[in-house]
Formats: C-alpha cells, structure tokens, sequence
C-alpha cells in the first residue's frame, strides 16, 4: 500500500504550518523544510524537521535525499517559498543592487531543482502507482496583473519564472497523471489581495485550497486562483 508523505518547502507560520497541519490530519507524513528548523518542537508536533535553503538546488536536492531515506519519496510536495527586497528607491527598480535581484530570481528558479526532485519520487517504482502526485507552487497574482509599481520588480519576475515553469511541467507531466499547480489567493475581482496584509493570515484558505488540490480525484486548472472564501476564480 502506498504512504501518504508531504514536503512542504518553506514551512512559515502562516501558509506552511496551517497547510502541515490539514495534511497530517489528512494521514500525511509531513516533512517540514526551512532554513532553521526547530528540530525538537517540530517532532513533538508530530512533523519531521528538514534543513532546506529554498535558494539553493544543492540544498533541495540534499533534502530531498534525506526525506526519501528518512520516510520515502514525497506524492505531495508544496514549494511555499518567496523572499522580497525591495530597491533602496522604490520607484526606481534598477537602484536594486544585481546581486540582491539575482538572489531572489533564484528562488524561482529553485522550483526547477525541487520539480526534478520530486517527479523523480513520483515516479519511484511501486511507491506511489496507486496515489496522487501533486506539486503546488505559492502563487501571487504579479505575473498575470498590470503592475505599475517598480519596487515589485523582484518578486515580480521571481513569481513569473515559478509561473511559466508550473506552466511548462503542467501540460509535459499531465500524461502521467502528475498534476504541477500554480495556486495563487486573488481579490474576488481577481487581482493582487487589498490590503495585502489579508495575505499574512490566509493559511487556513491556502491549506483548505491545498488539501483540496492534493487530494482531489480530479486534476483542476494548473493556474490555480482561489478567493479568501476558498472559491475558485475564474474570469
């Protein structure tokens, strides 16, 4: 019989821990990625802590090579990882310095390193013939929305890189029933959430929306948009 083992890449308090949580009540094993687990805190909760730079392939790579000898190849891997800095003049996006861009364009493509990890799992021989492999990337809605704010541009591109690659590995993957998602919280009118700050304490929507995707006989739209009611949006 297959095991139901999570990955949850970027393991914040807000879509990480609430997301952990709903699948574990679901029957995962979840594996808890972040860059400075609390090992003891995180067993006693009942997850297994991994160490994991989501800027880094190496560092992907090595934890997934640890949750496969630890508990098995994931058939659920969340990559809930984003970093933001904005330029020192924010209407003025090239006073960002190349490096700090650089790092954070990494994080989109690290989705790439964590994808090739994980469909490798998926396909592990015997683990997971009988259950759902689903990949889902944290969306934002700065890819699909007109953006006029130039201290943006950052995330802006990190989330448009995340966006094609979902895209891309959706329709190449789709044959064997390997479902990649980019989910993503938007206005009920479909833009970027106002205020913002409602994003900070949507975990319990991204998990419902999540589990959902993760758990669901059917595979949705890979561009995945979700009100804060935990409906999907469509134009």
């Amino acid at each position: 019989m297959s095991r139901l083992i999570a990955f949850i890449i970027g393991s914040g308090a807000n879509v990480g821990q609430h997301t952990a949580a709903a699948l574990k009540a679901k029957g995962y094993q979840v594996a808890l990625g972040s860059r400075k687990p609390a090992v003891e805190q995180t067993k006693k909760d009942g997850y297994f802590p991994v160490t994991v730079d989501g800027t880094s392939s190496e560092s992907i790579k090595t934890a997934f090579a640890q949750i496969n000898q630890e508990l098995g190849p994931p058939n659920v891997v969340v990559f809930n990882v984003a970093t933001f800095t904005r330029p020192p003049v924010p209407e003025d996006p090239l006073t960002l310095s190349v490096e700090s861009f650089t790092e954070q364009a990494a994080v989109g493509l690290s989705v790439f390193a964590a994808a090739q990890e994980a469909v490798a799992g998926f396909r592990s021989a015997g683990m997971h013939k009988d259950t759902l492999r689903t990949f889902i990337v944290t969306g934002n809605p700065l890819p699909f929305v007109p953006v006029d704010r130039g201290m943006w541009t950052p995330l802006s591109v990190q989330k448009l890189i995340e966006w094609r690659l979902v895209a891309l590995f959706a329709a190449s993957y789709a044959k064997e029933g390997i479902r990649f998602y980019f989910a993503t919280a938007v206005s009920e009118t479909g833009g970027i959430l106002e205020p913002l700050s409602q994003f900070f304490t949507s975990g319990p929507q991204h998990a419902e929306v999540y589990t959902d995707l993760a758990t669901r006989a059917d595979y949705a739209d890979w561009d995945y948009r979700f009100t804060l009611k935990g409906q999907q949006w469509k134009e």
